[in-house]
This record gives structure tokens, sequence and C-alpha cells, in this order.
């Protein structure tokens, strides 16, 4: 997966070759077929790899004992993840290729879904705590929460903001958003 996610960093997945991800992953061009039975496979598995860190990620958030010790949480991932310019950059390459692709459309969309779920679960139990105004809409709030992120990586992608920056800037929206 390292080795895919390197070439198709450097490349994009349409122009990145199965033999330049054998030789990056170490392992024969047949061996890389023994896992995945195309380069399709191995672009919806690292889709399916980036939905378990951002789930990991929001449940990490949910168990945080405060809002301010999750949004301390969250920045710290984000501007982590952020500082890796092949991540910003792939999470682009994903969302692009899922206009084209059916399976990676299929993973972005259940992926949206999950992730909303959760933050609307998180957001509720934020509004149960008092932390969270209660006029606020979960639903509305998770929708543009996950907008913000995205946004923020897309600038970092794009060299608009420095990963620092852009957790500085997505820290003072959310906080804008959720009135605190």
């Amino acid at each position: 997966m390292e080795g895919a996610r390197s070439c198709f960093h450097q490349h994009g997945f349409h122009a990145a070759g199965t033999a330049e991800i054998a030789a990056a992953a170490k392992v024969s061009v047949a061996n890389l077929y023994q896992y995945f039975a195309s380069k399709d496979e191995l672009i919806i598995a690292i889709a399916e790899e980036d939905l378990r860190s951002d789930l990991a990620l929001i449940a990490m958030i949910k168990s945080a004992g405060s809002i301010e010790d999750a949004m301390e949480l969250a920045v710290d991932a984000i501007t982590q993840e952020a500082r890796d310019p092949s991540v910003s950059r792939l999470r682009l390459e994903v969302s692009t290729e899922a206009t084209r692709n059916p399976g990676v459309a299929h993973v972005v969309l259940r992926a949206e879904q999950m992730q909303r779920a959760a933050l609307v679960d998180w957001i509720r139990q934020s509004q149960a705590r008092g932390e969270i105004s209660a006029d606020l809409d979960p639903e509305t709030s998770a929708f543009a929460l996950l907008c913000l992120i995205d946004g923020a990586f897309a600038r970092v992608a794009t060299g608009v903001l420095a990963p620092e920056s852009a957790a500085r800037e997505l820290m003072r929206a959310i906080r804008a958003m959720f009135r605190i």
C-alpha cells in the first residue's frame, strides 16, 4: 500500500503503472496481482484505508472528555496528517477518481454516510453536555464540518495554506460554527 501511495502521489492514479507500483513496493508485478486484481482495486483499498483512519479519528474525538479536548485532538491529528503532502494530494485524487470510478464513488459515499452519522452523534452528545448550542442542527453541522476539513486538506494539497495555518484556520472556523 505504501508503494502504491508513493507512486500515486508522484504520478496520479492514471499515470502510475503497476510495474512502478510493484517496484516501489519491492514486490513482483505477479505478487502485486495476488493481493489486488487491478489497479482500481488498489485505489479502492487506499480509499477504504483512509475511511478507517477517519473513523478512528472520529471515535477518538467522541471519547474525549470535553469539546476542547476533542478539538485539540482533531486539530493535532489533522495537522500531523497534513504535514505529509502525499496525504492531502491523495485525498484530492480519491475525490476526483470518485467522479469517474463507480467503485471509488461507492467507498466515498459510504465514507460520507459513516462519518456524518458519527459526527452527528458526537454533536448531539456535546449538545447534551451543554458544550455546543442546542439550537444548532446536528445534521447540517456535521455536513459543514466535513466540508471544512475537506477544504482545509484541499488548500494544503494545492499549497494555498501550510498545514499549521490550515489547522489554525480550521480551529477558528469550527469555533465560529459551534459558537464556542
